[in-house]
C-alpha cells in the first residue's frame, strides 16, 4: 500500500477536497493513510464526524497524529519511506512544513498558494531536485483540467478568432466564517485571485496548468480592493486585478473580480472574449459553450465535478506524468505566482484602510465605492 499523510485534516479544504477520497481509499486498503493536525481528529465540516473518526483510528484503519501531544509529534517527525504528501494548512505554514519532508517523500502537494510569505519558498529552493517533488495545486484549475486540455487546440484552430480579452469572476455571497479566519487572513489575493491567476495563465498554455514562461510575461495593471463591514481578516475581501497575459505573441487584457459576501448569488465564471465569438466557462454549472459572433451556440462540453477524486487518484500514481494530474502546478510556475501575488498585494488601492461595504452589496456598488475613496484621496 502507498503511504499517503494528510497534514491540515481539521481544515475547510481537506473537508471540502482531501477527506472523503482518502478515507475511502484507506478503508479499501489501497492506501496507509495517516492524518495529522493539532487537537482532537474531528473535521469542521464533520466529514467524518468525531465519533466515525475515532472508531477508524481505533481500528488502526487511520492513523491520526496530534501535534500538540509529545508522543504524537515524536511519531511525526520520525515519519518516512512516505510516498505522497498533501499539505492543505494555513498559507504562511506551507513551505515550513513541506521543508520537513524533503528526503521523505517522493511527492508532495501544496493546495495553493505555495505560500502567502515569500522569503518562505528559500527554505525549499535549496534542496537538490526540488521541482521533481514539490508541487502547487489548485482545486479550481482541477475543476477547468477537462475544458484545459482542449482550450490550446481550439485557440489554434481560431474557434472564436484573435483572443481580446479574458474575464475571471468568482464572487460568492458568504462571509468568511470563524473557522476559516486563520487560512484566509492574507486576504482574496493571496485566496481567489490565486485560483484567477492559475485558470487565466493556463488559457494559452499547451499544458493543462499554467506555463512558467506566460507567468513570467504576466502584468499586473491595476489593483483595487475594498472589505465588507465587520471582516475579521486582515487582507481584502474583495479585489478587482487588471492585468495582462500574452496570447499568441500579443498582450491580452484580463479581469479578474473575487470576492466574499458579493451579492445575493454565486457569480463563477472564466470568459474568453475573441474578434469571432466567445466561451463561456461557468465553474457552478461546471459546462463551458462555445458561441459565435452572433451567439450561436458552437461547441459545447462539461467540466469535473469529481475533480476531487481525479486529482487525488492521479496524484498518488507515481508513474502519472506531470499533465494528466488535474490541477497541478510545477514547482517554478507556483513561485512565479506567488510573485505575481506579492506584486498585486503591494499594488493594490487605495492604500490605507480598506473602503467598506455591506455585505450582499453588488460588485457594482463595491467598485463604485472603492472609486469614491481614491478619488477623495487625491
Amino acid at each position: 500500500m502507498k503511504k499517503l499523510v494528510l497534514l491540515g485534516f481539521k481544515g475547510d479544504c481537506a473537508g471540502r477536497h482531501y477527506n472523503e477520497t482518502l478515507i475511502k481509499l484507506a478503508l479499501q486498503k489501497k492506501i496507509e493513510l495517516i492524518c495529522v493536525d493539532r487537537g482532537q481528529p474531528k473535521n469542521i465540516l464533520k466529514n467524518p464526524s468525531l465519533e466515525e473518526m475515532q472508531k477508524l483510528i481505533k481500528e488502526r484503519r487511520i492513523q491520526y497524529l496530534d501535534l500538540q501531544s509529545p508522543k504524537d509529534f515524536k511519531k511525526y517527525t520520525n515519519l518516512s519511506n512516505i510516498d505522497v504528501v498533501f499539505i492543505v494548512t494555513p498559507d504562511t505554514t506551507h513551505c515550513e512544513i513541506s521543508q520537513g519532508f524533503l528526503g521523505k517523500a517522493q511527492r508532495i502537494f501544496i493546495d495553493k498558494p505555495l505560500d502567502a510569505i515569500l522569503r518562505n519558498v528559500r527554505k525549499l529552493e535549496t534542496f537538490s531536485g526540488v521541482e521533481k517533488v514539490v508541487f502547487g495545486h489548485d482545486h479550481y484549475l482541477a475543476k477547468f483540467y477537462p475544458f484545459q486540455i482542449q482550450i490550446d487546440k481550439w485557440l489554434n484552430q481560431g474557434i472564436i478568432g484573435k483572443v481580446q480579452k479574458i474575464e475571471f469572476r468568482l464572487l460568492e455571497p458568504s462571509i468568511i466564517p470563524h473557522h476559516r479566519i486563520a487560512a484566509l487572513d492574507s486576504g482574496m489575493i493571496y485566496d481567489l485571485f490565486s485560483h484567477g491567476v492559475s485558470v487565466v495563465a493556463a488559457v494559452p498554455s499547451k499544458g493543462a496548468y499554467p506555463d512558467l514562461e506566460i507567468l513570467k510575461k504576466l502584468q499586473v495593471l491595476k489593483v483595487q480592493v475594498a472589505k465588507y463591514l465587520k471582516c475579521r481578516i486582515k487582507g481584502c475581501s474583495c479585489a478587482k486585478v487588471e492585468f495582462e497575459i500574452p496570447v499568441k505573441g500579443k498582450s491580452v487584457f484580463c479581469q479578474a473580480r473575487v470576492g466574499k459576501g458579493v451579492g445575493k448569488n454565486f457569480d463563477k465564471i472564466l470568459k474568453i472574449i475573441g474578434t469571432d465569438g466567445e466561451i463561456l466557462v461557468d465553474i457552478d454549472k461546471y459546462d463551458f459553450i462555445i458561441s459565435d459572433r452572433r451567439g450561436k451556440k458552437v461547441k459545447e462540453g462539461k467540466l469535473s465535478q469529481d475533480y476531487a477524486q481525479a486529482f487525488l487518484s492521479a496524484a498518488i500514481d507515481l508513474q502519472k506524468p506531470l499533465y494528466q494530474i488535474p490541477g497541478i502546478i510545477p514547482f517554478e510556475a507556483a513561485k512565479e505566482i506567488l510573485f505575481i501575488l506579492d506584486e498585486a498585494e503591494w499594488k493594490r488601492e487605495p492604500k490605507g484602510k480598506f473602503p467598506r461595504y455591506s455585505v450582499g452589496s453588488s460588485i457594482a456598488t463595491i467598485e463604485a465605492t472603492i472609486k469614491d475613496k481614491i478619488k477623495r484621496k487625491f
